[in-house]
């Protein structure tokens, strides 16, 4: 399979009935979503645009977002989804900085592109069609999409993504995850955000289900779609687990039956989260999957079946090669008393940042991605990434990561939430502090807590410094955003 699109196309032809698309009580069959999107690539055709022209898309939850996704695919255009909540100004920026052709939205912005509301996409998709339309699909060589990374390492950058890559990173999930031929897939996440476009692709390469939904907002209707769809997996990122798991834990824990596995990453994921879910959903794989924007899901991880692998993000998948280098990017031969950096080749890579070609040359080199993510690889072949190194504490060449003690601190009673991050001391050097956030009506008491930390952690990573605050600053898609921690 070359492309997603060409995947639609093919499950219209073998599952016309089965829903393709879920959204807002609606749903959408494989055989009139590939008519819809035969309708709009009709229609952005019309203009004469040259191929690999940049369409942007503010996104939405809707089935409509899908309709104009594989439409733009189709033509052998561009895909760019950026964030609903961008303003106009944000929007008009990034079609400039693109040399955007086309924007797809429910704004007014003005520029030199055509500008089409996103509310209409179906209603053209239906006018525009008629029989016997003919497409040629896009080949694997092809640029898919541009996805905007969250920037909680530096500004937000345009990652260039193949058709070859996107249909490798589905493979991955495809087959790490065991998708099951029925699946139902709820994905309560931003739809441009890496990890959620991923589980609408895979969905179509699999010709399954996919119900999106606009995050956790309301965690009513988050339980009635799986029970109205008979959701089979879903997408959570730590966060959204966390608070599912102090609000709603017996609620969850009915559908451990009906629920294959749920699907998690993005950030770290703390281990006594890990296990409290293990014990409320114990006939449900639960995977941690590891990667980013630049190379996609590489490995996953299922706690479920491998506990107490603190760090853990399990073995490569499909398509991934995953390997351990030093600073000079050498291949070393890693342990958990001899870290480095995690090092990722394979289809799924990037292709390059847009119009950055020396930021570009410091992540990709040869076809594979150099990451700032600290890690090593066991005897047994897992791999651990165990935090950033510009998140990594150093004190008199000691090293800290904050995941670890945050790990402890999220086992005592009363957390809701923390955060540990380097604050500078009076010496000029930094000493590692600790935000906690209290669960609703407790009242942690500071010094049990630091005793706690020291019964489980050396001397050196207890934080002398623990604040009481109202929340953890996070980035759109659920990471803690250290960048702004004090």
């Amino acid at each position: 399979m070359d492309s997603i699109v060409s995947a639609v196309a093919k499950f219209a032809e073998e599952r016309p009935d089965r829903a393709a698309v879920i959204a807002n009580d609606k749903e959408i069959s494989y055989a009139q979503l590939w008519k819809e999107i035969q309708g709009f690539a009709k229609y952005i055709d019309s203009f004469g645009f040259e191929k690999g022209s940049r369409i942007i898309v503010k996104s939405d939850s809707d089935i409509w977002f899908a309709v104009s996704c594989f439409a733009i695919q189709l033509t052998g255009n561009v895909h760019v989804p950026l964030e609903k909540s961008i303003g106009v100004k944000g929007l008009e920026d990034v079609a400039s900085q693109l040399g955007a052709a086309m924007v797809i939205s429910n704004t007014d912005a003005e520029g030199d592109f055509v500008s089409v509301d996103s509310d209409k996409v179906r209603e053209i998709g239906e006018d525009n069609y008629e029989e016997g339309l003919t497409f040629t699909f896009p080949t694997k060589e092809m640029t898919c999409d541009i996805l905007f990374t969250t920037g909680t390492t530096g500004k937000s950058k345009g990652v260039v993504i193949s058709h070859r890559a996107v249909v490798a990173v589905s493979e991955n999930v495809q087959y790490g995850a065991e998708i099951i031929e029925d699946n139902v897939y709820l994905v309560p996440a931003p739809i441009n955000h890496a990890s959620a476009i991923r589980k609408l692709y895979v969905s179509m390469l699999t010709g399954t289900t996919v119900v999106l939904l606009d995050g956790f907002k309301d965690i009513r209707k988050f339980y009635s779609y799986i029970e109205k769809y008979k959701v089979t997996s879903i997408l959570m990122p730590p966060a959204a687990v966390r608070m599912l798991l102090l609000l709603s834990k017996k609620e969850l824990a009915k559908y451990s039956g009906q629920l294959h596995h749920i699907h998690t990453g993005s950030a770290a994921f703390p281990e006594a989260d890990k296990e409290l879910l293990c014990s409320i959903l114990p006939d449900t794989r639960l995977y941690f999957a590891y990667g980013s924007s630049e190379a996609g899901c590489v490995s996953m991880f299922d706690y479920s079946q491998h506990k107490g692998l603190i760090s853990c993000v399990g073995k490569p998948n499909k398509n991934a090669h995953i390997f351990i280098v030093d600073d000079n990017r050498n291949e070393i031969e890693s342990s958990s008393s001899n870290q480095g950096l995690i090092a990722i080749s394979g289809g799924m890579t990037m292709t390059e940042y847009f119009e950055e070609p020396e930021l570009t040359k410091e992540v990709l080199v040869d076809g594979v991605v150099y990451t700032n993510d600290m890690g090593y690889i066991d005897e047994n072949g897992f791999i651990y990434m165990v935090g950033r190194r510009g998140d990594v504490i150093s004190i008199g060449g000691l090293k800290i990561a904050p995941t670890e003690v945050e790990n402890v601190v999220l086992r005592f009673p009363g957390i809701a939430e923390c955060a540990c991050f380097a604050v500078e001391d009076r010496m000029g050097g930094c000493v590692p502090k600790l935000n906690i956030v209290e669960e609703k009506g407790t009242d942690v008491d500071i010094n049990e807590l630091k005793k706690h930390m020291a019964s489980y952690l050396e001397a050196f990573k207890v934080p002398k410094l623990v604040a009481k605050v109202e929340e953890i600053p996070k980035t759109s898609n659920g990471k803690i955003n250290r960048k702004v921690l004090k």
